[in-house]
Parts: C-alpha cells; structure tokens; sequence
C-alpha cells in the first residue's frame, strides 16, 4: 500500500474514534428514558410543623467598609539619656497600670555626680552664711565708724557672689536628682504592652523606643470610607462593626472623621468607637456597616431554610395544602430570626418548618 493512502486510512480511523466517543459520553449507547415526569420521594409535612409567610420588609441598605482596630491612646516608652540598660520587667501581652516600674538603667555614674552636687551644695551653704555673718559684722563697724564704706561694699559682693553660688549648685543637684530618675523609666498610663523593643545590656540612647503599649479600653475602629457616603455621617452616629474572627457584632459610635480625602482612593477616615470588651485587640480586622438608604427584602424564618451540601431549599405549601420544595438563594441580611431570600420565592407565599428540626 501507497503511504499516501496509508495516511488517509489512519485519519478515517481516529475520526472514528473521536465521533464514538462523543456519542459515548452524550448517552448514545445507553438505555434511553422516554420524556415525562420523574417519580421523586413523596414530600412528608412534620408533625411539629409551623407555617409562616414571605413577607416583604423595607429595611437599612449597608455598604461594608474593612478597616482595623486600633487603640485612641498608644504610647511608645523610651529613654531620656544615654545609659545601659540593667532590668526590663515586662513582655509584650503584660498589662501595667500607671506609675509602675518598666525599665531601669544604670545609675551608678548618676548617682556619684548627684553625690557630688550635694556635697558642693554643702559647702556653698557653709560659705553663705560666713558671708552673712561678714556683711552683718561690717554693717555694725560700718555704723560705728570703725570700718569704710569700701569694705562694707566688699562683704556684700561677698554675699551676693555666695548666694548665686548656692543658686547654681542647687540647680546643679535639681538636674543630677533628675537625671538619676530617668533611670526608672515608668508607665505613663494604663495599658498592654504590645511590643518590646530592646533587652537588659544594651545601650538605651536619647529618644530610643523600649516599648510600645496601648490603653485596650479606648478601641476602636479606623476605616476608609467612600467620600461620597463619608459626607453624609457625623460625629456621634451609631454604626454596626462586625469582627470576623470573633463572630460577634458591636455597636460603635463615630467619633471621628478625619477631614482629608485621601487624593488616590477618595475616601475619608472614619473612626469609631467600641465598648470595651476583653476578646477585643488592636490590630484585629474589623467591617463597619456605613448607611446607604435603605432597600425591600423578602424574609423568611431562619429556621425554614434546609441546607443540603452548598445549596439552600424551603418546603412551600400552596393553598391546596401541597407540599413544594424549591431551591432558594439567600443574602446576607438577617433581622429577628429571620433571612433575606433573593431569589426562588415571592411576596405572600407560604412555608413550612419544624423548629425540632432545625434546632
């Protein structure tokens, strides 16, 4: 046989073979069911069944605004001087109340140099009062004619070059004093720590950040908001802030809403406050409800809705007393134990459920 003809063969044979599995998979060699209605299951009313009507609420429209938790009142704790540090007694997670002990750093050149003014202080005193007593001896020779007026002059600038002496030490030791309490650096305000930045031996410098803590009953949440729906708020509006990973809903209130656009994205920050709640940290995602006008909805109780796999379907019972069951899409809103119905039922119709059931 020609190669030419050979190759033709080869073609007709995996045309073949493709046609015949075409109609393999469309059925084509299997038992054909002829049209009509299929026998399903025989739809059973429970015993305990309770009926209820799809009623159609108007109710607030939301857009959800993604932002975080953050705190109103967030501190970072650093050192004042330059000095090693000798104890750090607190770890991220430690709650500190105002006035206590975080860091201490080393004070023995401090208190040596405090140590010293004191002792200079001291002796500017001593000379003090010995020009005092001077001047209040010239002033009564001075009277008495015995001593001149130049020398009288002399013992007062003697009093009034001691008396700046001991100003200038005192402030001197006021300073050293000073110093020597930055080395116990304290919490400015109640909170939890949330960072710890440095570790015992090594060098705190001027301005350093140690720490950083925040006050957990001061949360709240920060969320970009579109500037067109931004405009419509105010301060002091009650919002709806949902927590995903707590599952829990809270109400918050806006206190604040930062008067800049932001020029890429043309949304203003909004910031709204939280209860304080103990399950609740900054830096936890969070989802505000922000009003957009409001919106009808078909509702249905929760407790009708059946799940099967990812699908949704409620029983129906129509006037004749028959039993439906119809697949349904559901939405997100939810308001007094029932459920938003998108598709797959209308206004007035009548479904069936049994409490026992769903519960």
């Amino acid at each position: 046989m020609r190669p030419a003809a050979l190759r033709v063969l080869q073609a007709a044979a995996g045309i073949t073979v493709v046609v015949a599995a075409i109609v393999w998979l469309s059925g084509g060699f299997g038992q054909r069911v002829p049209p009509g209605v299929a026998e399903v299951d025989e739809i059973t009313r429970p015993a305990d069944a309770q009926e209820a009507v799809v009623e159609l609420s108007v109710g607030p429209l939301a857009e959800w605004a993604s932002g975080a938790l953050a705190s109103a009142q967030q501190t970072v704790v650093a050192s004042r001087i330059l000095a090693r540090i000798e104890d750090l007694r607190v770890r991220a997670g430690d709650r500190v109340i105002a006035g206590d002990v975080l860091v201490v750093l080393e004070s023995e050149d401090l208190k040596a140099r405090m140590t010293q003014a004191h002792d200079a202080l001291q002796a500017a005193r001593a000379r003090l009062d010995l020009a005092q007593s001077e001047k209040t001896r010239y002033e009564q020779l001075y009277q008495k004619g015995v001593a001149t007026r130049q020398r009288l002059d002399q013992t007062l600038a003697d009093l009034r070059e001691a008396q700046a002496n001991v100003n200038r030490l005192e402030q001197s030791l006021s300073e050293a004093q000073t110093e020597l309490s930055y080395t116990e650096i304290r919490a400015p305000v109640s909170g939890l720590v949330i960072d710890r930045l440095a570790e015992p031996g090594e060098i705190a410098s001027a301005g350093r950040p140690l720490l950083r803590l925040y006050d957990p009953s001061a949360l709240r949440v920060e969320v970009p908001v579109r500037e067109s729906l931004a405009v419509r708020l105010r301060i002091g509006d009650a919002l709806s802030v949902e927590v995903p990973s707590l599952s829990e809903k809270f109400e918050g209130r806006i206190e604040e809403i930062v008067p800049f656009a932001e020029p890429g994205a043309r949304t203003l920050l909004v910031k709204v406050g939280l209860p304080q709640d103990p399950r609740l940290y900054a830096g936890l995602f969070a989802r505000v409800a922000i009003p957009v006008g409001t919106r009808a909805r078909l509702l249905v109780p929760e407790a009708a809705i059946e799940e099967v796999g990812q699908l949704n379907f409620v029983t129906v019972i129509d006037d004749a007393k028959r039993l439906e069951r119809r697949l349904v899409t559901l939405g997100e809103y939810r308001e007094s134990g029932r459920i938003e119905v998108l598709s797959g039922l209308a206004q007035g119709e009548r479904v069936i459920y049994s409490p026992a059931a769903r519960n």
